[in-house]
């Protein structure tokens, strides 16, 4: 029982793991190369049924994050759109909210709101209707400032919404230019989808998490770097492992980079 529990931790821990996506493209490039449509034919039946479990278990790599990013995603709009109509959101005004947009060079008039919807356990945006959705725990255990700098972060992803739409646009073009590149090679028709899919999540993941790391250091100038800081450790102290994900780096690295931008404002005003 505990063997299978490890293999379990070790397949939730590799699903968000940024180098495997990196070694799992190059290993299935390598496979397209070597193990082309004709050559697999010609290999002896046996050597085809050893190769098919690793087939699998890449199909499993690659389709895991996608399946949950997309049904994770759509989860959380569809729950808040059942929930809302029988629960309204309160709407919550934030004193600093004017100066915190003027800051950032952005207009909102919009309040936030304020749910106590169950299945939503962070803020989040609506980048396309421009709403704000805060947790009623968040209005309940944090301080002010740290309220001010979770609002910056959501802010943030209003304030740069076209500029993550033109890197999405731009990494669909890059997966489609590689998939012709890919398709020069007489390769195996599951060894190409599966390499496209995981240069796709590549991508992806790399434009995600630059995201996050914009709308952070926005927020950590808008605000300070400090409370942030503060709201990211209480998330970390919740979280029982802390691997990050698609979208967002380890909380950990988040952490980190926030506090190089305080080192760096302190040496800025010594100097």
């Amino acid at each position: 029982m505990a063997k299978i529990t490890w293999i379990k931790e070790f397949g939730r821990r590799i699903y968000v793991t940024f180098k495997l996506w990196l070694i799992s493209l190059f290993g299935l490039l390598a496979l397209s190369i070597f193990l082309g449509t004709s050559l697999l034919f010609f290999l002896p039946f046996e050597v085809r049924l050893t190769l098919l479990p690793v087939y699998v278990l890449l199909a499993e790599i690659m389709l895991h994050p996608l399946v949950q990013l997309v049904t994770g995603s759509i989860s959380q709009v569809a729950s808040s759109i059942f929930y809302n109509r029988k629960h309204k959101p309160k709407e919550y005004y934030l004193p600093d909210s004017n100066e915190i947009a003027e800051t950032m060079k952005i207009k909102y008039d919009k309040p936030i709101y304020v749910t106590d919807n169950p299945s939503i356990r962070s803020p989040f945006t609506n980048v396309f209707t421009g709403k704000i959705y805060f947790p009623a725990f968040v209005m309940e255990e944090f301080h002010r400032t740290e309220i001010g700098a979770i609002f910056g972060h959501e802010l943030a992803h209003i304030k740069h919404r076209f500029r993550l739409i033109a890197e999405l646009s731009l990494a669909t073009f890059a997966t489609w230019i590689f998939a012709m590149l890919l398709a020069q090679f007489a390769v195996n028709l599951m060894i190409f989808v599966l390499a496209e899919l995981a240069f796709m999540m590549l991508m992806l993941c790399f434009v995600l998490r630059r995201n996050e790391d914009l709308a952070d250091s926005t927020s950590g100038d808008a605000t300070t770097p400090e409370a942030l800081v503060s709201v990211l450790q209480y998330f970390k102290a919740k979280c029982k492992r802390d691997d990050g994900s698609i979208t967002h780096r380890p909380l950990q690295a988040r952490i980190g980079r926030l506090e190089n931008m305080y080192d760096l404002d302190c040496k800025k005003q010594d100097s």
